[in-house]
């Protein structure tokens, strides 16, 4: 929703009150963001995806991480290939075991 606010909109996204609007037009909470903004847990789970993204080797978005990292995706995947992907781990689930794609 925020990409097409910028892009088709010609919003700015990073106005607090753009970003208002948009979690309105979604039914989201107003007064529930603000809190988790102000008490700061926002930004701590943004850190932890950092964290998280660092640990991984992720090198940008986006990036599907599957298979416990043993598998990445990243950039313009088309859809057949991270279908093929998920099928596999699903037929497959064991830990450690190989995937095929």
């Amino acid at each position: 929703m925020f990409r097409k606010v910028f892009f088709s909109d010609v919003r700015d996204i990073g106005n607090r009150q753009v970003q208002d609007d948009i979690a309105l037009s979604l039914g989201l909470s107003k007064t529930a963001i603000h809190s988790l903004i102000d008490n700061g847990k926002a930004y701590a789970e943004l850190e932890l995806d950092r964290l998280e993204a660092k640990a991984y080797k992720v090198p940008g978005s986006p990036t599907l991480v599957l298979n416990d990292a043993r598998q990445m995706l990243f950039g313009n995947v088309g859809y057949r290939i991270i279908e093929a992907n998920v099928r596999e781990l699903l037929a497959n689930p064991d830990q450690g075991e190989a995937a095929w794609c």
